[in-house]
């Protein structure tokens, strides 16, 4: 299963064939199990992630520690292709989490600086060149994280969180992708009612972090937006980052 894209569909089998000891020595089911945990839960604030869950569409990939690049770059060339191939109302709920078997971080910040090493892994061994339509620079309001020519939303979700429960799926690192066009279809900041729903969203998060609101979250595009700053949200003992550590490539 590592490096490659499993359907939730297929975990769910998976974790019935399995024995509740079976499923619970092995790392991958029990990430699942924890994930699907929290998105199964009617209070999770993400209302497409809950669907995507209702829905049984969900994608995982599972990264070993000893694989960690090739598993890492296989799943997401494997993911990036599916814009290509698949009419995109097959493809809208249907989010990757990428799951990660390294743990041992004893702070918040330690599992965001490892994210971070590894959204450079994944850039630094990416063979298509970077996207003409998106600057290069984290630092441009119109920037995005990019693989396979293909323009990406990446939340880091950490197990160190305890303010902001949204961004802790269980007890590994896990990034959960999506490609920015499913944003711009299912909420776009241009028309009233994706407004609407990205407020909703936002009202949603700010109960499920009892309060605490991140300084973070704005839109895409928005002149006081850096995207860069969505994918790591910020509470007590994160990472205190100045500017983006990613160095962006645009030849391969």
């Amino acid at each position: 299963m590592n490096g490659d894209l499993v359907k939730q569909s297929d975990l769910l089998m998976l974790q019935r064939d399995f024995s509740d000891i079976e499923s619970q020595s092995d790392w991958r089911l029990q990430s699942f199990h924890e994930v699907s945990s929290r998105l199964s839960d009617s209070k999770f604030p993400c209302l497409f992630g809950r669907h995507a869950w209702k829905q049984n569409s969900l994608l995982f990939t599972f990264i070993s520690e000893t694989e960690r690049t090739d598993n890492m770059l296989n799943s997401l060339i494997k993911f990036t292709n599916r814009p290509q191939t698949l009419p995109i109302e097959q493809r809208l709920y249907s989010p990757l989490s990428m799951v990660f078997e390294q743990g041992g971080f004893v702070e918040l910040k330690e599992a965001q600086a490892f994210s971070w090493k590894c959204l450079q892994e994944i850039h630094d061994g990416d063979h298509e060149n970077w996207p003409d339509s998106i600057p290069i620079s984290p630092e441009d309001k119109s920037w995005s994280f990019c693989f396979g020519g293909v323009a990406l939303f990446i939340n880091i979700s950490c197990p160190g969180h305890q303010k902001i429960r949204s961004r802790n799926l269980g007890n590994r690192v896990v990034f959960v992708i999506n490609p920015r066009q499913h944003f711009d279809v299912l909420a776009s900041s241009k028309d009233i009612k994706g407004i609407k729903v990205r407020e909703k969203i936002r009202n949603r998060v700010s109960n499920d972090n009892q309060g605490y609101e991140s300084k973070e979250l704005v839109f895409y595009g928005d002149d006081n937006n850096l995207e860069w700053k969505q994918y790591q949200l910020n509470e007590e003992g994160s990472l205190n980052l100045d500017k983006c550590p990613l160095k962006i490539s645009k030849e391969r």
